[in-house]
């Protein structure tokens, strides 16, 4: 990328600033060094390397590795976007959202938090406040059932394993499997949960929900 050139290409963007480019290069180099070897293993020295920059400049940018982690991982679910007045169309945009982009990504600050959440107790609890946040308390405000947090709970349960075992575990069947047949398969058991009664296209006059790599907001490195 040249000095000149903008992050979104021609499209009239303000050019990044150097102090811009090395954020983002350090913060890219962290999700990389933080998904290969763990939250605790991982160090602001190694990070440095990773990113081709000297280990001071970590520090002025982020501080601590704990700050450094902590935004390299996040990231937002545009739930509001995939919500539609068809409750069955609402269920299949946040699964294919999930499953063809956040997670699919093995350096998205999604993956590597799932990566890490399973050897740092660190990670793990930040896991679980941004899923509770970012997640359950979004979808269940939108679950017009009884039981609304737990049906939530349990559709996320469901998603993260099925992107955990599909992108970081690579079990076989559902590694190798085409998405349209997992979502085929997959959303039926998430209509009962959070949609309970509903088919798709149920609701006269709903729009047709977005097609396969078209899903509204699922920057992989959104709020990063």
């Amino acid at each position: 990328m040249t000095a000149g050139r903008t992050r979104a290409g021609a499209t009239g963007a303000e050019p990044e600033r150097k102090g811009e480019r090395t954020r983002r290069r350090i913060m890219e180099a962290a999700r990389r060094k933080f998904a290969e070897v763990g939250y605790e293993r991982a160090t602001i020295r190694a990070i440095a390397a990773e990113a081709g920059v000297d280990k001071a400049s970590v520090i002025q940018y982020f501080g601590t590795k704990q700050e450094l982690f902590r935004e390299a991982v996040s990231w937002h679910v545009p739930i509001e976007e995939l919500t539609t007045p068809d409750p069955a169309r609402t269920v299949d945009n946040y699964l294919r959202a999930m499953l063809s982009s956040w997670a699919a990504d093995p350096d998205s600050p999604m993956a590597v938090l799932l990566r890490t959440s399973m050897t740092s107790e660190e990670a793990a609890e930040l896991l679980r406040r941004h899923v509770t946040k970012e997640t359950i308390d979004r979808v269940a405000a939108n679950v017009d059932a009884p039981d609304a947090r737990l049906r939530a709970a349990l559709s996320g349960a469901m998603m993260f394993g099925i992107a955990t075992q599909r992108y970081l575990l690579r079990m076989p069947d559902l590694a190798e499997a085409d998405l349209d047949d997992v979502l085929r398969l997959a959303a039926p058991l998430f209509r009962a949960l959070i949609a309970p009664g509903s088919e798709p296209g149920s609701e006269p006059g709903a729009e047709p929900g977005p097609g396969p790599g078209r899903e509204p907001g699922t920057d992989p490195g959104a709020g990063s």
